[in-house]
């Protein structure tokens, strides 16, 4: 694990699964918006079949490989593990984010407005090309619901050692965001799927860690996607309790 953090460098993690028909793409799309900056990219390959890490590898990127499936959650954290940057980007690795957004979405870190943003697609000012309504709605009522946990449920729970306001999250899965190197080590992440998203805003908000969200550009189209609406969205509701449930227990 990367126990040092380098100051002034973007470490942009982009986990991927059998993604070989955006990686590159992605790459130097994330390249060319990042020059001028210190900045690191890591491909953690979660046991592709299809040639994404030869792709990520000959594009000259850090490629970090499991040898098999190991989850989404599995994914970030290995990237952000041997982060070596103090802000720590997330980008799925199906090309469905604009890479030219990265500034939008680390400029609250830059100026000390919050330790973690999350790349928002429900905001006025985001620009959603393809929007599923059965996607859109699953995730409208999952940021409702981590909205009222942090605000209210997890204050009441460990008996107000975070304050009790409301923090609203309008896209809590979505897989663009970023946080400050030292935040991220303060999180207590147990995912190995697509739950960790949510997890890790619940984690920030137990930790103290302001949260703020950037409009985005996104291309969402559900048929891209390795995320199944009902199995993922229990997954998450179960991590949640269980977190509550001990939290609770252990104030």
């Amino acid at each position: 694990m990367s126990s040092l953090s380098q100051p002034n460098l973007i470490s942009v993690i982009i986990p991927a699964r059998n993604e070989a028909s955006s990686i590159g793409s992605l790459i130097s799309r994330t390249k060319a918006c990042l020059t001028g900056m210190p900045h690191e990219i890591i491909v953690v390959d979660d046991g592709s079949t299809d040639g994404t890490r030869e792709i990520a590898r000959s594009s000259g990127i850090i490629v970090i490989s499991h040898k098999r499936n190991l989850g989404k959650g599995t994914s970030m954290k290995t990237g952000g593990e041997n982060a070596r940057g103090n802000i720590i980007v997330f980008l799925d690795g199906d090309g469905a984010h604009e890479p030219q957004d990265i500034s939008k979405v680390i400029a609250p870190l830059l100026e000390g407005e919050a330790d973690l943003v999350i790349g928002s697609r429900a905001l006025h000012k985001s620009r959603v090309f393809i929007s599923p309504p059965t996607r859109r709605l699953s995730n409208n009522l999952a940021s409702l619901v981590i909205s009222v946990i942090i605000s209210l449920l997890l204050p009441l729970v460990t008996l107000f050692k975070c304050r009790m306001r409301w923090i609203r999250v309008s896209d809590c899965t979505s897989g663009f965001r970023a946080i400050k190197k030292e935040g991220w080590q303060k999180l207590d992440l147990t995912s190995q799927g697509f739950e960790i998203e949510t997890e890790m805003i619940y984690e920030a908000a137990k930790n103290k860690l302001s949260i703020a969200e950037a409009p985005i550009y996104c291309f969402w189209n559900s048929e891209l996607s390795h995320l199944s609406i009902l199995r993922d969205s229990l997954k998450t509701l179960r991590l949640l309790t269980g977190k509550l449930v001990r939290d609770a227990r252990g104030r």
